[in-house]
This record gives structure tokens, sequence and C-alpha cells, in this order.
């Protein structure tokens, strides 16, 4: 099996290029790139709506980062404050 398709792809290099030209009739011709036009169309409008949702769940992920973020400085901040209101106040004071 090997041996015969080197010789058929030896034998196809060797044919004249002149006759590798392919003829489609126009209206096939046509056909064919109307259908792939259709077909690319499709894919993309497949592979946008495909990543919609994932560039949704990356922002929801970004946001909720960034809230946990600032809640966290928040807290922190507001127990420096809370300390030093309970270090100032007369009430603390022993």
């Amino acid at each position: 099996m090997g041996l015969f398709r080197v010789r058929m792809e030896v034998a196809s290099i060797e044919r004249p290029l002149a006759k590798l030209s392919l003829r489609i009739p126009p209206l096939a011709a046509s056909l064919a790139l109307v259908c792939m036009s259709v077909g690319a169309v499709v894919l993309i409008g497949l592979t946008t709506l495909a990543l919609v949702p994932l560039l949704l769940g990356l922002g929801l992920l970004a946001a909720w980062l960034v809230a946990a973020l600032l809640l966290g400085w928040a807290g922190l901040e507001g127990l420096a404050a809370l300390e030093r209101w309970i270090e100032n106040d007369p009430r603390f004071q022993r």
C-alpha cells in the first residue's frame, strides 16, 4: 500500500500544471462561493455568540475581584478608625 501511494504521488508531481487546472461551470462556482460565504457568516455568528457568555463571565469575575478588594480595604480602614476612636474616647480609658 505504501509503494502504491508513493507511486501515485510521484505521478501527480510529474504531471504538467496545465492539466491540473479545474474547470467548474460558472453556476456551480457561484453557488459554491455563496455557500462558503453563508457558512463563514454563520460560523462567525456562532463564534461570536459563544464568546459572549465567556466575556460576560470574565467581566463578572473581574468585578467580583475588584469589589472584594475594595470591601476588604474599606473594612480595614473601618477597623482602624474604630481602634483610633476607642483609644481616644475617655469612656474606654482606665
